[in-house]
């Protein structure tokens, strides 16, 4: 239910600090607060695995996130991402993400919680989200959910996961990560006195919020709708995309191929134990070579587009067949209009 869980999909390659919101699709920094991105494609302060603030590779993907959690004035950084869908009440979800202390911090803690809200949060606050902070903004609708726990979050050589599971009030659209208690409240433990900052800084990545049974839960099907008709989907069978259709010697995606591709995605990210394959196919129109690239492109531009969405690499993989499976004739242009086609199949892992 995470959109883009692994800060993948972003506007651009940003090579300044705080440049996480306005630029990561389907994520926000809900204060005034300044949290970062770090990328594979930025060198210097942002860059991966060297930035500014330490040296880690990304968990997942190419990028990760990175805010302060204590700070002088108790100055606090958030993460804030818009689910899928809204959370049905009464029902039990887990939310896991991963986290590793960056080197320059003088402090490892403790609280490292989240909030879930129906509503957007967008406040002036530079400070802790307390509760108290959140009801002098007029914050309406949240919950802040503590992760148990009793020990500090002082591992910097590698990723820690974070899990933990709650049940619902309904209706909930937001997710928000970060530590919603001011300094003297935060559980510390000096790690170093060698920057002597006062600061406690966090790397995040791969993000998620699922079904708290979904591992006990075997996907049989999903619904797709389409222009004709809907569609039900079974695992494990070959499935033509029906708003996947390419002009002659095209591999662009059009905005309803986009559409389709977002409602498998929403399935993909629901249902953690499934993993995608995509295959292109072309019209015998051109060579051999000419056809298999093509095909190749075109199954590539639908694998990319799900990667760009935010669905780990490992789930996804594509191959091309050129002409070699044609599904009618390629006398008609009608015929030949339905072998330009992207077909995929989704499998448990």
């Amino acid at each position: 239910m995470v959109q883009n869980p692994s800060f993948e999909n972003t506007k651009r390659c940003s090579e300044i600090i705080g440049a996480f919101d306005h630029n990561v699709i389907n994520w926000t920094s809900p204060t005034f607060g300044t949290t970062d991105l770090f990328n594979s494609c930025a060198k210097g302060q942002v860059g991966i695995p060297s930035n500014y603030n330490g040296l880690q590779q990304a968990k997942d993907g190419d990028k990760y996130a990175g805010f302060y959690l204590h700070s002088d004035d108790n100055y606090r950084e958030y993460v804030q991402v818009e689910l899928s869908n809204k959370l049905e009440k009464g029902k039990k979800y887990k939310v896991e993400f991963f986290i590793s202390l960056a080197e320059n911090s003088d402090f490892a803690i403790k609280n490292i919680d989240y909030l879930l809200s129906a509503n957007e949060l967008n406040t002036s606050i530079f400070r802790e989200m307390s509760e108290r902070q959140l009801n002098k903004n007029n914050v309406e609708n949240f919950k802040i959910h503590k992760i148990e726990n009793n020990r500090y979050y002082d591992n910097k050589s590698s990723w820690t996961m974070l899990s933990s599971e709650f049940t619902a009030q309904g209706n909930e659209k937001y997710l928000t990560i970060g530590n919603f208690l001011k300094n003297s409240k935060t559980e510390k433990l000096l790690v170093s006195n060698k920057n002597r900052n006062n600061m406690s800084y966090y790397y995040i990545d791969l993000v998620s919020l699922q079904d708290a049974n979904w591992e006990d839960v075997k996907p049989k099907e999903i619904v797709i709708k389409t222009k004709k008709d809907d569609i039900t989907i079974a695992l494990n069978k070959d499935y033509t995309f029906q708003n996947v259709i390419f002009d002659f010697n095209s591999w662009e995606l059009s905005r309803d191929a986009k559409m389709e591709i977002n409602t498998i995605y929403n399935y993909l990210t629901e249902n953690r134990n499934t993993k995608i394959i995509i295959s292109g196919h072309t019209d015998n129109v051109g060579g051999t070579k000419f056809n298999q690239a093509l095909s190749e492109k075109r199954a590539k531009s639908v694998s990319d587009y799900f990667i760009n969405l935010g669905l780990n690499k490992s789930r996804i993989s594509f191959v091309g067949y050129g002409s070699e499976k044609p599904i009618s004739t390629n006398e008609t242009e009608d015929g030949r209009n339905k072998n330009r086609r992207v077909e995929f199949k989704i499998v448990e892992k």
